[in-house]
Formats: structure tokens, sequence, C-alpha cells
């Protein structure tokens, strides 16, 4: 079952026989910028100005403009084969009699030389790239503090979406990119299988973040308070139904390059920090004795920023924005390999060619081409008691 659970999740991107508990309201419907309240009444912050959270949902944030995919959702890679078809042909393979011979030919569409499949890589495909987001509001950061979205010296000029609540400047070309993927995108306001998946793998132990804030006088107004984002290694406490149980205990991982010390401050209940490089684990499928899957990768977000309202409940939401490179969106499919193209249908050589097409960050200055795509990761957090494990010095022996 273990086996058959992972493997089902990376090919599907989460497509889970019992997947966590995510609801309804995932993503804004509609063109119109939606205004956002700002919680009334705020708790007092503890006497010692130390807050632990533990993560309970971090997946790409969804926003499904009406207008994004006027030409339909990126096309399947058996869709594409047979667009590569005379009229006449086409019409011969969809017949029910040539199914199995349409089915042997589009999965055989998933290789090329030395048998190399389109997901494990892309790169080595020369494929047009899959339909993208046309819309104008997205959920995100202005991760280049420029509304504009004129480029800077080391990334690459690009439109910038409005955020649902008006905000401008919004940088965000991951969704532009994989907006109209069918399991990004989901419908009636709730994310598609990478939603549910990612949110499974904070309850299973592969992506496990915490927050622990410290300096913190007041939820409503604080110019200097210290953010520690990282890992644990603890596994999550959650009820029956997979919901993340407020109050838990966590320890902050002892692997220094997964714990982010960042400098933040709260303006009206919103938390947001400096830009920084912020570095966390990302395993697909939990590692064992017989490693059935096991990949390990990371989250790595470069100029990356935290903005996070607090609730009236104790917990709180937002977006964790950054620039990550294209590969790092590719994660799933490309650990999925051929069951990614031809399990899940995913034409990752027209997903590669989107992202490469869309990045904007960290230039490649003697190519011009951007190598990190700006990436918008929706995130709520329940409160926790967390312990960082951060060594303490020694003491000279006299």
């Amino acid at each position: 079952m273990i086996v058959q659970y992972h493997r089902k999740l990376i090919l599907l991107l989460g497509a889970l026989p019992l997947a966590a508990s995510v609801p309804a309201s995932v993503s804004a419907q509609g063109d119109a910028p939606a205004k956002s309240a700002v919680p009334a009444t705020l708790p007092a912050p503890p006497a010692n100005g130390e807050m632990g959270f533990v993560v309970s949902h971090f997946a790409p944030a969804i926003y499904q403009g009406k207008e994004d995919c006027p030409q339909g959702l990126a096309a399947t890679l058996r869709e594409n084969y047979l667009q590569t078809q005379p009229v006449g042909e086409r019409t011969r393979l969809l017949e029910k009699a040539n199914e199995k011979e349409l089915t042997a030919r589009w999965t055989g569409y998933a290789f090329g030389p030395d048998n190399l499949n389109i997901c494990t890589h892309p790169d080595k495909f020369d494929r047009p790239p899959q339909r993208m987001v046309q819309g104008k509001v997205a959920q995100g950061l202005n991760l280049d503090d420029d509304a504009g979205g004129a480029a800077a010296d080391d990334s690459c000029g690009h439109a910038n979406f409005t955020g649902p609540a008006g905000e401008p400047g919004v940088d965000n070309q991951m969704w532009r990119a994989m907006g109209c993927v069918r399991t990004w995108r989901g419908v009636d306001g709730t994310g598609g299988d990478i939603v549910k998946g990612l949110t499974q793998f904070l309850v299973s132990g592969e992506h496990s973040q915490l927050l622990l804030l410290s300096g913190v006088d007041s939820l409503e107004n604080d110019p200097d308070v210290t953010v520690i984002y990282a890992n644990t290694e603890d596994r999550a406490v959650v009820d029956s139904r997979q919901n993340f149980i407020p109050g838990a205990s966590y320890s902050v991982t002892a692997n220094a390059a997964h714990r982010n010390v960042l400098k933040g401050r709260i303006v009206n209940g919103v938390l947001t920090t400096e830009p920084a490089h912020i570095r966390l684990k990302q395993n697909w499928g939990q590692g064992s004795e017989r490693d059935i899957r096991g990949r390990r990768n990371e989250y790595d977000f470069t100029k990356a920023r935290l903005r996070f309202t607090f609730q009236p409940d104790g917990s709180i939401r937002g977006i964790v924005g950054g620039y990550q490179p294209i590969w790092n969106v590719m994660a799933s499919a490309s650990v999925g390999g051929e069951g990614a193209a031809t399990t899940a249908g995913y034409d990752c050589a027209a997903m590669y060619a989107a992202l490469k097409a869309m990045a904007d960050g960290d230039r490649d200055p003697a190519t011009g081409q951007c190598r990190r795509i700006s990436s918008g990761m929706e995130a709520w957090a329940v409160p926790a008691f967390v312990t960082d494990r951060l060594p303490q010095p020694k003491v000279a022996q006299r």
C-alpha cells in the first residue's frame, strides 16, 4: 500500500486515495479584484514575544480568472500527438476500433532518441510551449519592487499581474506558465491535484515546515520582528480527518541549510519580511530501507519574501514568494518520469518550454536567458509550540 500510495501521488500530483482536507476557498473567482478584509480583532502576543506555527498548507497560489485560458487548458500529451497528424489520420485514430493503435502511438510520443522520456529530459525535446494564462489577475507578491514589470539587471522583462485585492506589480510567472494545467488549476475555487498532493506531503512529513517568531510586541504594528522559517523532522500531529491540531510541539531542524532567519515587520496585522534566500527541504516520497522513492530536492527561493496576515483564531495565512529554478517547478513531473507523461498525460517538453519562456529571474549574462521564475506559494499555518534546536556555542573549559 505504501509503494502504491507514493507512486500514485508522484505520477498524478496528488490524486490521493486519502487527501488532506483543503477548504474550498483556496482561490478567488473571477477577474474583478476582490477586497480582502484585515481581521478586526487580534489576540495579544505572548509575554515573551515568541510565537510558533506549523505550516498546514503550502502549494502554488491558485487564482481561477474567467479569462485565463481562452483557448482551453494546456493540452495533454495525447492531444498534442493527435495535433501532429493530418485531419484524416486523426479521425481514423479516434475511432473505437483503433484505440489500441492510438494508445501505442501517443505513449510512444513520450520518448525520444536513446529512449529518453519526455518528463525526465524535457529539454531534449523540441515542442512549442503549452497554453498559458492570459488573464491579468493572480496571487503573489511584488518581488522586484516595480509595478511596471521593467527588467532589472539580472531579470527578464514581463507583464505584471494585479493581485485579487488590487495590489499592483504582482510577480508570479510560474502561475502564468502553469495556470492552465488542469492538475494545478482545479475548478470551482478549489485548487487541483497539486494542491491536495503538496498538502498531503505536509501531513506525511516530506515537506514539513515551521515558523518561529520572536520579538513580537503587537500583532497589529511592530517594526522589528525576527522570523525563523525552517523545516522540522517531526511528523505532523493531525486529527482523524488529517487537519492539523493546534498547540502540538515541534522542533526546528538541526540542518542549518534549512533554517532561514528573516527580518520582518508587522503593519496593520500583516507580517512581511525583507528579501532573503530561502531554502527548505522537499522530499518526493518517504525514504526508507528500500528507498521507495525518497528523491531529495529543495524549495529554493531567491529574493524571497513572506507576507502573512494574522487571524483572530491565532492562525496565519499568506504568501511565500520568490524566484525558483524552473526545474524545481517541474520536480514532481520529473520524478514521475514516463509515468507522468503516459499516466498523468503531461507533455513535459511543452511545460518546460513555457517555464523557460516565462522565466524572469537570474538572467544568464552570456545568453540572456533567465534561469529562475517568479513564484507565489499560498501558505497557512496554525499555532504550535516550536523549539529551536540551534546548537549552543561551546564554553571554554578553565
